[in-house]
């Protein structure tokens, strides 16, 4: 399914993913990415890079690889999604490379605005939009405020974080930049943008008018997804006398968001449920903790990788 030299254009979308990675797969989420990314609005040809680890060689579809134009599939050995979207980088000579987990959806515009944006600020060495679980019940609401604001400013300018799971760079920041090893790909993207930061001269830019809508499972997906970020807060002091204070640093962190962007997405009704979730998140993210204390190098009977 790799494909001989063809064209390089200007822009390529790697798609990797970060959970689902049991010995079976479902490839619901690739199919529907790759049918979204076929719809792009950009107005000019892209390439889109699919990263797998070997062992789903002989589990592709048939028909995955005619959902989208220009479209390889290439395999590594590699488990973890952050070296996968090293390899991915590696394969394109792309002059703005966009990383993108399979669970999320574009909207059609997504990839023409943030190519937009890097075309019109050659300051700008990334970019990135607005994700959200979906706005059609006030439990996806409610979720999206607590899990997914933390990244939106509510207007478009200049941001310290880029996503990380749907962002377009340029393709010196991603060679510049790999994605380091972690027990979490959380704990990979956090490491990451601390080196960025640190470099001093990168800048990162919100455009609200990009959106994903990130797949939303059930309560086990909400749990692991917690138990990570809590293992990420615990990474820079492993200790157990620090767990109550970064679970209100955390917590004081969601709900400075919430006040901030809540009158923007949730109706009023919605308020007790976004409080109720607010107030569960430290709880689900001890086990997370426990886990960087105990010093285990990955996160056991998770989705993630």
């Amino acid at each position: 399914m790799e494909s001989g030299a063809r064209p390089v254009e200007a822009v390529c979308v790697i798609v990797v993913s970060d959970c689902e990675r049991d010995a079976q797969r479902s490839w619901r989420a690739e199919r529907s990415l790759l049918e979204a990314l076929a719809r792009q609005d950009l107005g000019e040809p892209f390439d889109v890079i699919l990263v797998e680890n070997e062992r789903y060689r002989h589990q592709i579809p048939p028909d995955l690889p005619t959902l989208c134009p220009r479209l390889r599939i290439v395999f590594s050995a590699e488990r973890q999604s952050a070296s996968l979207k090293n390899i991915g980088a590696c394969q394109t000579n792309a002059e703005l490379v966009a990383v993108l987990d399979a669970d999320c959806l574009p909207n059609e515009a997504w990839l023409r605005v943030l190519v937009a944006v890097l075309r019109e600020r050659p300051d700008v060495s990334a970019v990135s939009g607005r994700t959200h679980y979906g706005a059609e019940t006030s439990y996806r609401r409610a979720l999206s405020l607590v899990d997914r604001s933390f990244d939106d400013l509510g207007r478009p300018g200049f941001t310290p974080r880029v996503s990380t799971n749907a962002a377009l760079y340029r393709r010196s920041l991603l060679t510049r930049f790999p994605y380091p090893t972690s027990a979490t790909p959380f704990g990979s993207a956090m490491l990451r943008m601390h080196a960025m930061a640190r470099a001093g001269d990168v800048r990162f830019f919100f455009e609200p008018a990009a959106v994903v809508q990130h797949a939303l499972g059930g309560w086990g997906s909400i749990r692991d997804f917690r138990r990570h970020i809590g293992y990420i807060d615990m990474m820079g002091d492993p200790r157990l006398r620090s767990i109550p204070s970064l679970l209100w640093q955390r917590l004081s962190f969601h709900g400075r968001d919430c006040l901030r962007l809540g009158p923007t997405y949730l109706r009023w009704y919605d308020w007790p449920l976004a409080a109720a979730f607010l107030a569960a998140t430290p709880v689900l993210q001890v086990p997370g903790m426990l886990d960087a204390w105990r010093g285990r190098a990955d996160i056991p009977r998770t989705s993630f990788s």
